[in-house]
């Protein structure tokens, strides 16, 4: 009986084996082989993933089988065995699933559902039709918790980036980028220049071109970016460019965009009142003010000149001559025309061609384009140059190799702005409306006809007769001075990918990021603030080589219900800045060589080496379970150069994809439901070369007659920064919590998420006792939260499978930030001026800092006899710029070859120093200061002069608490002015919350098979697009993002800054 059940069991056993056979093959794409694909055999739980090479064997039941494949980012294929042992499968990319694709801190794609951190992604199609110019502004409303604002107008200015706001107090607030896995360097570096009052400096980040960007991922999370240890504190940006597809021959692109830019926004000016104070007209070096005669009862006649032998004369670089007025009769003003002769409308292009291709053993991309950028300044440009190539190749089963490589020239040329006598705004708005600025560079002739050569005019200076003009003539600023700059930079990364196995792969990426930028800055002599000339150069040379290596698994199972991988790795990471800073004062002559050897004042060269080096060993573990669990772990140790010890970096995240619970998933609305935990730390290392104290060649001064050691033979002494050599980096610990939606079979997507993260031993310069014998020491001592909620949803209201589909889109934030600890001090300064922005003890990170007005205990102000406010003994806070919350809302359109696309940003909240407005009050040049009032009754004004009721006067009433008073004159010059007496406070605008039509784009795609046959082309998109179109807001003159200090951490406050613009676009997209 034994004998018989073994007989028949072996039978059967047989009959099943020779049931069953193995199917090996290979899955691939468009550009190569795909790793990873899951393969079961369908009615069964047989299955299999593909290894590195895109290859598997799976044992199928019988010869009609039907296998699954399922792949990330692809259609699912569904292929019938039949009689086959071997196949290819070729998978579909699915535009649906590619947004469940994200490309981690390591530069590797994930499946979004498996992630616990928050990422935000956008598109190559969501930044190409922006009409920008420049990469970073053309990111702007696009993504929850990420502030992007651009520091002005000036071509290839740089921007501020933010996530879930300020991460550090005087640190760098600039997130890491990564570029095609590797980190690269984003500068907005000011050198010699003065961030108050000189140009803007460009974002090197601009140095890539938009056209070569396939997505843009953003980390905002320190769980998702913890992997890159002290790097990672203010977040990380993840660029992944495009690569060579197969699709059978060459593909060629061609993109031309012309561009047309204006002013968004200017200042408005009076024109009711001329030069001069008291109501009486005067045009000395002394007169610098607006509150002179009213233009319209002038008599209108000729003006009166002094004659040549009583005053001089000046004779412009047109050949006219110009005397000085002694009466004033005209009623011609030159506002519109002094604007016009410095401001433009603008016109650029910008050129873009790729070629590309691939097939099972490789793929290469190759592009060039130009940017010619105009900016609606005269002589502001930038220029852009760069050529890209990435390239694949498989050299066996193996070993694969990617190389990518990067050349980006840039040239502009840059225009004085701020707190400057030599900046544009500066001296173009300050000048009185009866100014005529045309004529402004001569020779002045004095009384007795002796030539004084390369003289500057400006309405302080109306005939040259000083060396010191006072304020730069706008048109001096504009054609005279330079501030060029001129930028090589290379960029190389090559991965070398190595399977061991067919389970273990291994990764060495090498990378070297570099660039050398020389800037020049020239100010011939008469210049304002520089009267004998200067010339600056700087030479700033920035690497960093980057080196990983990594070991990777497969996805493998654990158990049945329980998969998992695994990577292992090691970085090192060197960076160099070397700068050099030459500059040369009191010229020799008067030319406009750019030379040293033109100066009679030679300073020795400024030399700078700094560099930082950091040793990182780190590793990540995901881990799946019934797929509907998802745990990640990742752990950095950090040991670097600019601190002592190593620093532990973990970070763990969980989701749990609860729509594929029995009760969720029978809902038929539900597609994916997911709830989101994670946990990190991130820091930020301290700045390098400040663990010791240093020595200087100071130098002595009692203002009159400074001593200069280096004159008697050198000397030196201790520092009185001393430096630090306990210091600890930053760590920023935060804590996430979210939920993702996706609905109504996918039309509707939400996600929403709540962050926390604290930032402890925050670093600055931390005062001390003057008995310590210096001022400040480099420490750890402050501490700083963040707490907010992000929106992002998108909605596809409607969804016509061949006609009209349309769907709306948006984001939210609203980040609320308190510096909870300063050691030291209760506020430390973060920009200077009068009104600066602080990190205050208690406060959001950045407020306004300034004189105050004296208030009772009720709020009130504590005015003076004549019903004034009076001011405060000390300063304080205000005004906050943080908003209340920022959010953004789109729409987009298709209709069979048309698209659309609109989009709206809202910033609530907040405050703003409107000082340029305030301060032209003072001059008496804003429009505010030139109205005409007639009181109802008699009214004081800030002098105690009484005016009495139904008589005109210029000036404005305003009730301050103790019934209406007069501000004329002697208010605005000294409340609003400069000196002991002025209540900045009354420059803060309190409310700076605004509305911007930031983009509409129109677009229209041929590519019927008649448009294919007809011109040999795949297709040719035409797009239309206008980029910040309008602006709703209560700040006057200017947009509330530009910022006087540029890319700084303060922010909110305008004083002569360069203005912001509005854009037009027209682009013709081809593809052969």
């Amino acid at each position: 009986m034994i004998k018989k059940i073994l007989l028949i069991t072996m039978l059967l056993s047989t009959c099943y084996l020779s049931s069953q056979k193995t199917v090996t093959g290979t899955v691939k794409d468009n550009t190569g082989l795909l790793p990873n694909v899951s393969i079961s055999e369908k009615g069964t739980k047989k299955g299999v993933v593909t290894d590195f090479d895109g290859k598997f064997s799976i044992k199928v039941s019988k010869d009609n089988s039907i296998l699954v494949f399922r792949y990330l980012g692809y259609k699912t294929l569904e292929l019938s065995v039949e009689n086959k042992l071997k196949i290819v499968v070729v998978l579909e990319e699915d535009a649906e699933s590619l947004d469940e694709i994200v490309v981690n801190a390591l530069g590797i794609q994930v499946d979004k559902r498996t992630l616990g951190a928050t990422v935000s992604t956008l598109k190559s199609e969501d930044i190409e039709n922006t009409g920008e110019v420049n990469l970073i502004n053309a990111l702007q409303g696009k993504v929850s918790g990420v502030r992007i604002a651009r520091s002005n107008g000036d071509p290839g200015a740089g921007s501020i980036i933010q996530f879930r706001g300020a991460n550090t107090i005087t640190g760098n607030s600039q997130p890491l980028i990564i570029l095609d896995g590797v980190p690269i360097s984003n500068d907005n570096f000011n050198g010699s220049n003065d961030p108050d009052g000189g140009t803007s400096q460009q974002s090197r980040l601009n140095d890539i071109s938009d056209d070569d960007i396939e997505t843009i991922n953003f980390l905002k999370g320190a769980s998702a970016a913890a992997v890159w240890g002290s790097q990672a504190a203010n977040g990380v940006i993840v660029i992944t460019t495009k690569r060579g597809k197969n699709t059978g021959k060459i593909k060629v692109r061609y993109r031309s965009s012309y561009y047309m830019d204006e002013i968004s926004r200017m200042h408005g000016l009076q024109e009711t009142f001329g030069q001069g104070r008291g109501g009486v007209y005067s045009n000395t070096i002394t007169d610098s003010f607006s509150w002179g005669d009213r233009i319209s009862e002038r008599s209108g006649a000729p003006d009166v000149f002094f004659p040549k032998d009583q005053e001089g004369y000046f004779l412009d670089q047109n050949n006219r001559e110009w005397l000085r007025i002694q009466t004033k009769n005209s009623q011609e003003t030159f506002v519109q025309s002094n604007q016009d002769q410095v401001i433009q409308k603008a016109f650029s292009t910008k050129q873009f061609i790729s070629m590309s291709n691939a097939n099972d053993n490789g793929s290469y991309y190759l592009s060039f384009s130009h940017a010619n950028q105009n900016g609606i300044i005269k002589r502001s440009n930038y220029k852009r140059t760069s050529a890209f190539f990435s390239g694949r190749y498989k050299f066996d089963e193996k070993l694969k190799v990617n190389t990518r490589i990067r050349y980006t020239r840039t040239e502009s040329n840059r225009i004085q702005q701020g707190s400057n006598f030599a900046g544009l705004f500066l001296g173009l708005l300050r000048a009185s409306p009866d100014f005529d600025i045309s004529g402004y560079e001569g020779t002045y002739f004095d009384t007795n006809g002796v030539p004084s050569r390369g003289r500057q005019r400006s309405y302080r200076n109306p005939i040259g007769a000083s060396a010191n003009p006072g304020y730069n003539n706008a048109l001096w600023t504009v054609f005279n001075q330079e501030s060029p700059s001129v930028v090589d930079r290379i960029i190389f990364s090559s991965d070398f990918d190595y399977k061991v196995n067919h389970w273990l792969s291994l990764k060495l990426r090498p990378s070297y990021d570099t660039y050398f930028d020389e800037r020049r800055y020239f100010f011939p002599i008469n210049t304002a603030g520089r009267g004998a000339g200067r010339f600056q150069l700087d030479n700033i040379n920035r690497s960093i080589f980057n080196v990983d290596f990594i070991a990777r698994t497969k996805t493998f199972s654990l158990n049945e219900n329980l998969n998992g991988n695994f990577i292992l790795g090691y970085n090192y990471n060197s960076q160099l800045r070397k700068s050099v800073y030459n500059r040369a004062q009191q010229f020799l002559i008067n030319s406009d060589a750019q030379t040293f050897t033109n100066n009679s004042d030679p300073e020795l060269p400024r030399n700078f080496i700094t560099r930082r080096r950091k040793f990182r060993v780190f590793y990540t573990a995901g881990f799946e379970y019934k797929n509907q669990f998802f745990l990640n772990t990742t752990a950095a140790v950090e040991k670097a150069s600019t601190i002592n010890g190593a620093f532990f970096y973990p970070s763990v995240d969980f989701s749990w994809l609860f729509s594929e619970t029995e009760v969720i998933g029978n809902l038929d609305f539900v597609n994916t439901a997911k709830l989101r935990l994670g946990v990190g730390q991130v820091g930020v290392e301290p700045l390098p070369h400040r663990a010791q104290t240093t020595y200087e060649s100071p130098t002595y001064s009692d203002f009159g007659d400074p001593l200069e050691l280096l004159q008697f033979g050198g000397g030196f002494r201790f520092n009185n920064n001393l430096g630090n050599p306990n210091l600890k980096p930053e760590i920023k610990t935060e804590y996430e919590a979210g939920l993702d939606f996706s609905l109504f079979d996918k039309r509707l997507k939400l996600n929403v998420t709540y962050y926390f993260n604290e930032i402890r031993d925050i670093l600055f310069r931390v005062p001390l006792s003057p008995s310590s014998g210096a001022d400040n020491i480099y420490d750890n001592g402050a501490t700083m939260q963040n707490r907010g909620i992000e929106i992002d949803f998108d909605y596809k209201f409607i969804n016509q499978r061949k006609g009209l589909k349309a769907s709306i889109y948006g984001n939210f934030n609203n980040n609320r930030n308190e510096v909870t600890q300063i050691k030291g001090t209760n506020s430390i300064p973060l920009t200077t001026q009068s009104i600066s922005s602080r990190a205050v003890l208690g406060e959001q990170l950045g407020v306004l800092w300034g004189s105050r007005a004296r208030r009772n205990a009720d709020g009130s102000f504590d005015l003076d006899a004549n019903g004034f406010p009076q001011i405060a003994e000390e300063e304080g806070v205000i005004g906050d710029p943080n908003p209340d919350w920022r959010g953004g809302a789109g729409l987009k359109l298709n209709y069979k070859n048309f698209s659309a696309n609109i989009l709206v940003e809202h910033s609530q909240g907040g405050a703003f120093a409107e000082r340029t407005r305030f301060i032209l009050s003072s001059f008496g040049t804003h429009a505010d200061v030139g109205n005409v009032v007639t009181p109802d009754v008699p009214i004081t004004d800030y002098a105690g002069v009484v005016h009495p009721a139904g008589v005109e006067v210029r000036g404005n009433i305003k009730d301050f608490g103790a019934g209406p008073v007069l501000l004329n004159e002697p208010y605005y010059t000294t409340v609003q002015g400069f000196g002991d007496s002025v209540i900045n406070e009354f420059a803060i605008n309190q409310d700076a919350s605004w509305t911007r039509l930031s983009e509409v784009t129109l677009g229209y795609t041929l590519k019927s098979k008649r448009f294919k046959k007809a011109t040999k082309l795949s297709s040719a998109t035409i797009n239309i697009t206008g980029r910040n179109l309008f602006l709703w807001s209560d700040i006057q003159g200017v947009d509330p993002q530009t910022n006087q200090t540029g890319v700084t951490n303060g922010f909110g406050i305008d004083y002569f800054t360069n203005p912001a613009t509005r854009t037009f676009l027209v682009s013709l997209n081809v593809s052969f």
